[in-house]
């Protein structure tokens, strides 16, 4: 019988080094950002936003949230 718990990655092996899932939630959180910074430039809403920075890393978090929620639970 498989369990929820089960199907839950508790780390990513690649060779013999393990990393935490929370490792590939980030990455994909970072680059998820990226291309919505992009496309707010391309769109000219970036004109808008008073702090660059500070917004890339709100994007981030969210997407961190979002992906750990709906994707990738660590």
């Amino acid at each position: 019988m498989v369990t929820e718990s089960s199907r839950v990655p508790h780390e990513l092996a690649w060779g013999d080094v393990y990393y935490s899932p929370l490792l590939s939630v980030i990455v994909l959180a970072v680059i998820a950002a990226w291309i919505t910074v992009i496309m707010m430039n391309k769109t000219r809403l970036s004109r808008l936003i008073i702090y660059p920075s500070t917004t890339f890393l709100a994007i981030t978090v969210l997407y961190v949230v979002a992906i750990d929620a709906l994707w990738i639970p660590f």
